[in-house]
């Protein structure tokens, strides 16, 4: 049987995505895996609009059908409705994808996780975004030494590299640090650590060496900020990434 996912903690620290902002504010709701996106299109006829809503509704009732199986250990039976979730014109496609891609990890299907990672890519970098985090140790430019949260973060860094490459788009790399005194005794932290992820993607692909650069961010930006130097401020650790046109 599938050991259930439990939100937030698979969501905001497996996948770190952008929405999740504080441990005491992080409810169990899967829409935190991604911002709904507006709509583009703008349509002329009011029908128009009406099959807009109508395929927003499908799409909200299979992510909550899904939701509900995934929080159940019920990966298998969710994949469906996420996959339809994903088909409709609908805001929400990017959180069905992120959930698709959860429920391959979670069932050990490197490679079906790894290809839904990628349609979830490419969703997010047709937005104009790229809302990942990759999370470091205490003190350290090294990742979070706890697998379940690290192990992907390779695949990661390939397909973004790759994908970066295929698009318009260059990438700003900003380094973050926790207010803990572990965490500010080198000041110079934040920037190694974005450094760092960039030395692996410039490895990855060499061709992308004038298309990232490498920031810290400003110290006042912590998203959990309690200073406790472990899984619970993991966020606050990380580097996280900013699409600007070449």
């Amino acid at each position: 049987m599938n050991r259930p996912i439990h939100f937030p903690t698979t969501l905001c620290l497996l996948l770190a995505l952008a929405g999740c902002a504080s441990t005491d504010r992080l409810q169990t709701d899967s829409a935190t895996a991604d911002q709904a996106v507006a709509a583009s299109a703008e349509f002329d006829s009011a029908d128009a609009d009406l099959t807009t809503v109508g395929s927003q509704s499908r799409a909200d009732d299979l992510l909550a059908k899904g939701k509900r199986l995934q929080a159940q250990g019920r990966c298998r039976e969710a994949l469906p409705h996420y996959g339809l979730a994903a088909l409709e014109a609908s805001p929400t496609r990017g959180q069905a994808l992120a959930a698709t891609y959860l429920c391959h990890w979670q069932l050990q299907r490197p490679k079906s996780a790894e290809e839904s990672f990628t349609l979830w890519l490419r969703h997010e970098l047709d937005q104009d975004r790229l809302p990942l985090r990759l999370l470091f140790q205490p003190g350290e430019a090294r990742y979070l030494a706890d697998s379940r949260i690290s192990a992907p973060y390779g695949m990661w860094l390939r397909r973004i590299a790759e994908a970066t490459l295929a698009s318009r788009h260059c990438l700003t790399l900003n380094g973050h640090a926790g207010p803990s005194a572990v965490e500010q005794y080198a000041a110079e932290l934040p920037l190694r650590r974005a450094q760092a992820v960039q030395r692996q993607l410039e490895t990855l692909v060499p061709a992308l060496k004038n298309r990232l650069r490498s920031v810290a961010a400003a110290p006042d930006e912590p998203l959990v900020g309690n200073a406790s130097d472990d899984l619970r401020d993991a966020l606050d650790r990380r580097v996280d990434f900013t699409l600007r046109p070449c």
